[in-house]
């Protein structure tokens, strides 16, 4: 079954130019997807599209085979968690266990269900001991971890992340990113992630990569096929991830596509 099916979507900013016309993709449930682009491609329009946030002038939207619809929003949304790009404007509470609950408290869960579903969320990612913390007071990678678990305790099929790690460190990157290959391995085709990114390291993870270029899809491809095609990446404002550069760069190394971690043991064969 499909998580998510976009059929001839068509949408236009308010200025009358056209960005996606009759744009079509489908995403498998249980799938790790990543969306990648240069900036203004539409990533990020087309998330807000399928959260409902954005309107398409026409086209069909379906989450598990239910059509997007005005009368449809509230119960495709209660599927479909995101998390953004700054943490900072998802934060409502007045601690961390506050903010888990504002989701809670809207779907109307009874008050005497939330302590465990607010614990059981936090210990996903690994911000339990923090509950009665301040969000002001926490890292960015907490920040948003944080952020994933007020979406995790909705328990939706579908997370969305629209650049999540882009404004975040090198060590909140590498948590938050750990967290997801933690959740994914956990739920496995129970849970169906979209991540929307311009970091072709990080997009790297998932199982199969769209590049969006205008509204358009340009490629669709697993990772090891999509990097070792660096004159089209380049072509539509994209880089190969620094493993994929290193290797064409070294002049005996393997052909095919090598992960970082095939790379490094690669390398540790080599004689000095």
């Amino acid at each position: 079954m499909n998580a998510i099916t976009i059929d001839n979507l068509n949408y236009g900013y308010q200025e009358g130019e056209p960005l996606f016309q009759d744009f079509q993709l489908t995403v498998p449930e249980g799938q790790w997807l990543s969306i990648v682009g240069h900036n203004g491609s539409g990533k990020s329009t087309l998330a807000k599209l399928v959260l409902g946030l954005l309107e398409a002038q026409s086209g069909d939207i379906t989450v598990f085979g239910q059509e997007l619809t005005p009368a449809s929003l509230a119960a495709v949304r209660a599927q479909v968690g995101m998390v953004f790009q700054n943490p900072d404007n998802q934060f409502v509470g007045a601690t961390v266990a506050d903010d888990v609950a504002f989701g809670l408290e809207n779907r109307q869960v009874p008050s005497a269900e939330m302590p465990a579903l607010i614990e059981a969320a936090l210990q996903q990612v690994g911000m339990a001991d923090f509950a009665d913390r301040e969000p002001h007071t926490l890292s960015g990678g907490q920040k948003q971890r944080v952020a994933l678990a007020s979406v995790l305790a909705l328990k939706p099929k579908v997370i969305i992340l629209d650049e999540a790690t882009a404004m975040l460190d090198p060590a909140g990157k590498s948590a938050v990113l750990a967290t997801l290959q933690e959740l994914k391995a956990k739920y496995q085709d129970q849970l169906t992630l979209i991540m929307i990114t311009h970091d072709m390291d990080e997009a790297a993870l998932a199982d199969r990569i769209v590049v969006i270029n205008d509204g358009e899809l340009a490629l669709d491809e697993k990772p090891a096929a999509l990097f070792v095609q660096g004159a089209a990446l380049k072509q539509l404002g994209l880089d190969q991830p620094f493993e994929t550069q290193l290797q064409e760069a070294l002049p005996k190394a393997p052909q095919q596509y090598l992960s970082k971690q095939e790379l490094a043991a690669w390398l540790s064969t080599l004689k000095a």
